[in-house]
């Protein structure tokens, strides 16, 4: 059977997602459907979609399309992170991220930073992992978009790697949810059930 390439395996394993998430309702707990059904996890498909505009600019890349494709890849970690600590309410819940009053921020009010610095010890292992520094790089390339002095955005070709091991990064979380799956009746419409197998 053939393969697909990283980039379909993870706008599909994306929109999987999106989709049997968006069915929490009754099996997951009912907080953990409330959030998700006012999350945009439909955006987070479509700014999936949107990285194909950067892959296929390629090496010719101009430096504003490098800084709008970094701030599109930032996008992307930032949302899986808000995505996973969404799943995981309740348990987020019982030890959250806070502000300086210690008043718990909602997994989607909170900073790229928080929710970077927050996941080691569950999606990594600590801030010297690979991962970790992976992620960080991402998200200080990304607010390239916010700056009038200069930041280091890498070079096409990083970004390009980068986009590779993005794969790798949506591996990894969705490793960690639950199975949602073995307890649905039927897959929604537009779920793909072999990811990885050209159609």
């Amino acid at each position: 059977m053939a393969k697909r390439d990283n980039y379909d395996v993870l706008v599909t394993l994306t929109n999987n997602a999106a989709l049997l998430w968006k069915e929490a309702r009754g099996i997951a707990p009912n907080s953990v459907a409330n959030k998700l059904d006012n999350a945009m996890l439909e955006w987070q498909s479509e700014l999936t979609k949107t990285l194909k505009i950067w892959i296929d600019k390629g090496l010719i890349m101009s430096t504003g399309e490098l800084i709008l494709a970094r701030a599109n890849l930032g996008a992307v970690v930032e949302s899986w992170l808000k995505f996973f600590y969404s799943v995981y309410y309740d348990d987020y819940c019982k030890n959250p991220i806070t502000n300086k009053k210690g008043k718990m921020i909602e997994p989607e009010k909170a900073s790229f930073d928080d929710l970077k610095n927050f996941s080691s010890g569950k999606l990594w292992v600590d801030a010297k992992s690979s991962e970790y520094l992976w992620v960080d790089s991402v998200q200080k390339k990304r607010n390239a978009i916010h700056s009038f002095r200069y930041r280091d955005i890498g070079t096409t070709q990083e970004f390009l790697n980068d986009i590779n091991h993005l794969y790798d990064f949506v591996d990894n979380v969705l490793s960690h949810f639950p199975p949602l799956e073995d307890y649905i009746d039927a897959y929604p419409v537009g779920y793909v059930t072999n990811p990885y197998a050209i159609d």
